[in-house]
């Protein structure tokens, strides 16, 4: 069976999201598909604006949890980079009964299932282009393993790529390492493993050395590949995303020099702005923007036909920052703040936006007329106009 009739099985949904199009779907199996399903989250901040790359945001092993680890087509953080960039942003999420390769080796179906959710995206959103649009990809652990493979299978579509731990199997591997390191030569790449998955206590642990042993052979043949170790981390996105979306930015800014910045230990830094960051997180494992140029938030107050007033709005976090909290004022004085404390990490162990900061609405049942506004602090507790 073809998987283009499946499509008349699928599962579709497109929702009129507060800030953007937001497109879902759901792909069934086909014949020697090794996955039990996949759904895909599509966001798009511009429909009527072409659509210049596509970023891929790939999750690792065990089963995709949207109620955990929601995909970050609803992350404000996330949606601000791809804003920027004229960016549709993609999540697959795979459900599998047996194991990790099930849908992390491309051959498995999810290559397949990927290209249907694109001509499905591309043709529901009017953006012809997007079916045939770049890639940028970032995964994590199974993810990476995942990424790792479309670069050598496509090796002419992906114009970067971010690494969160993972892809032992591939760069443990000789032959594929000389098959990857010709064909990702030129193409930005970030690693980012946890310093605590460095030890062999850690069940991660297995990555490391094939991690560090493709990085030295990517170096060795003058590879744009940099290496950053998360001080704060064992195998869990956490902050890292403060490195992985600033990279990107840097790569579609066309803002990566020609004689690239040079580390200590010889990673690639695309500019002296991304090498003042990476050595700030390889210290701190975050970034404290000191005069970041916050944009206002946008909110919208309407009123239901009980009387309520419901609230909704648009934050875009500067790409250093993030978000860290929502504080709504009420008559001029602190109503709500919703946010995460000093110490907490900006995303899940899987990147997702904490629970506290994926409300997209607020009801105030009061009564009486108010009047209201909205800002939004950043990871250094700045706070936005």
């Amino acid at each position: 069976m073809k998987r283009l009739l499946c499509l008349l099985l699928t599962a579709t949904s497109l929702a009129a999201a507060p800030d953007g199009l937001l497109l879902d779907l759901v792909v069934p199996p086909i014949e020697k598909d090794r996955f039990q399903h996949a759904e895909f989250s599509c966001w798009i901040a511009d429909a009527s604006k072409p659509i210049k790359a596509v970023i891929i945001h790939q999750h690792g092993c065990t089963n995709a949890s949207p109620d955990k680890h929601p995909p970050i087509t609803s992350d404000w953080h996330w949606r601000a980079l791809a804003r920027k960039h004229d960016a549709a942003l993609l999540v697959p999420m795979y459900q599998v009964s047996g194991n990790c390769s099930d849908w992390n080796d491309p051959e498995s179906g999810s290559e397949g299932a990927l290209f249907t959710a694109l001509d499905d995206f591309s043709r529901r959103s009017g953006r012809a282009e997007m079916k045939d649009a770049p890639w940028v990809l970032w995964g994590h652990s199974g993810g990476s393993s995942w990424s790792a493979q479309m670069i050598t299978r496509h090796p002419k579509r992906v114009l970067a790529a971010s690494f969160r731990g993972g892809c032992h199997k591939q760069f443990g591997n000789p032959e594929f390492r000389a098959k990857f390191g010709p064909i990702a030569r030129e193409l930005p790449l970030l690693f980012v493993w946890g310093k605590r998955e460095s030890v062999p206590t850690s069940s991660h642990f297995v990555s490391w050395e094939p991690m560090n042993t493709m990085f030295r052979e990517l170096r060795s043949i003058g590879g744009k590949v940099c290496r950053i170790i998360d001080p704060r981390s064992e195998h869990g996105c956490d902050d890292s995303r403060l490195m992985s979306i600033p990279f990107f930015d840097a790569v579609l800014s066309g803002k990566a020099t020609t004689q690239a910045v040079m580390d200590m230990e010889k990673s690639w830094l695309p500019n002296e702005s991304f090498a003042a960051h990476w050595r700030e997180f390889s210290e701190h494992g975050t970034l404290k923007p000191i005069h970041p140029n916050l944009t206002a938030p946008k909110l919208t107050v309407t009123q239901d036909s009980m009387g309520h007033t419901r609230l909704s709005w648009c934050v875009i976090p500067e790409l250093t920052g993030g978000l860290r909290a929502l504080r709504f004022y009420r008559d001029g004085k602190l109503w709500k703040e919703l946010g995460l404390k000093p110490t907490d990490f900006l995303a899940t162990s899987r990147d997702s936006a904490p629970e506290v900061l994926r409300l997209q609405e607020l009801i105030d049942d009061s009564p009486d007329p108010h009047s209201y506004k909205l800002t939004f602090l950043d990871t250094a507790g700045n706070e936005s106009p």
